[in-house]
């Protein structure tokens, strides 16, 4: 269906002006053209133009901010609309695998306004669980990895590796605290400094309600102590990479476990790997959002 400028006017409620301006002045859309000039708007445009709407009106950003965004999601519509699909699964896929791409490759090369600018398309595209567990994810496990093959610097990686993890914790506040879920503590132990497990996990527990003490990456067993009795900590969650801390990781918790008898455990990460029958039931798989649901779903009937 075409609408005339007037008709996208009065369904959107966005003055005539304003959108011949968006048009003209931002190149936020194109519209066609009558043999008279009269401009035509699609429902495509009708949507973009939605979108602009709410991104000023709603969330706040500026009209440049709003179409960076859409200019972005623009791009990512046409790739998607190139790329020779068999299925929506697929399709989908490979837009997410886009999204992952571009948002990489702004990191490594410092770009941080598109950086933002990308994250920010994602969320409004794809919500925060598929953000968050899918894309974020898969831009960490790629900067790892292109780090760990040499084809990233460690300046390029820790840039990366900040940017996302500063965005996630921004996250923390905007979910009310259910008091019916134990207080919980997050670490890595001293000498383990990846963080990117432990900051999924915790962001999954703050969405269940459970107010988290995050204290990030190598963290010193110093202070903890007084940290659990102060605090009534009830849960305390640590994320390994590296197995040659395991050893001297178990001796801590015991250590805990031994002042705190009622703490409960849950332990995630790599790191973990042949653990002692004593501490098997608590390692949940990092990957498994099924095994997370299953391991809370558990904790709520105790408590």
């Amino acid at each position: 269906m075409m609408y005339t400028i007037r008709q996208a006017s009065e369904l959107l409620g966005i003055p005539a002006v304003t959108i011949r301006a968006w048009e003209t002045r931002y190149g936020a859309i194109k519209p066609t053209r009558t043999e008279s000039g009269y401009r035509l708007f699609s429902d495509q445009n009708m949507e973009d133009l939605r979108f602009l709407k709410s991104q000023t009106d709603e969330k706040g950003l500026s009209i440049s901010q709003a179409v960076r965004i859409l200019k972005e999601q623009q791009k990512l519509r046409e790739r998607l609309g190139e790329a020779q699909t068999e299925t929506v699964e697929d399709a989908v896929n490979q837009s997410h695998q886009a999204v992952v791409d571009r948002l990489y490759e702004s990191l490594i090369n410092f770009r941080t306004e598109q950086a933002k600018t990308l994250m920010d398309l994602g969320f409004s595209m794809y919500g925060y669980d598929r953000m968050i567990y899918h894309i974020l994810f898969s831009v960490m496990i790629k900067v790892g990895t292109e780090w760990e093959a040499g084809r990233a610097s460690v300046a390029q990686e820790h840039f990366a590796t900040q940017f996302v993890i500063q965005r996630c914790l921004s996250f923390f506040h905007l979910f009310p605290v259910d008091a019916r879920v134990p207080r919980m503590l997050a670490l890595c132990p001293a000498g383990e400094h990846h963080q990117a497990g432990l900051l999924w996990f915790a962001l999954f527990l703050r969405k269940k309600g459970a107010d988290v003490l995050y204290l990030g990456p190598d963290t010193p067993e110093e202070g903890i102590q007084k940290i659990i009795e102060e605090q009534r900590i009830r849960v305390i969650c640590i994320s390994l990479t590296d197995p040659n801390l395991m050893q001297a990781t178990f001796a801590f918790i015991d250590r805990l476990r031994g002042r705190n008898p009622e703490l409960q455990v849950v332990l995630g990460g790599q790191g973990f790997q042949d653990v002692p029958d004593t501490y098997a039931a608590c390692v949940l798989d990092g990957n498994s959002q099924e095994q997370w649901e299953k391991w809370f779903e558990d904790l709520m009937l105790d408590v």
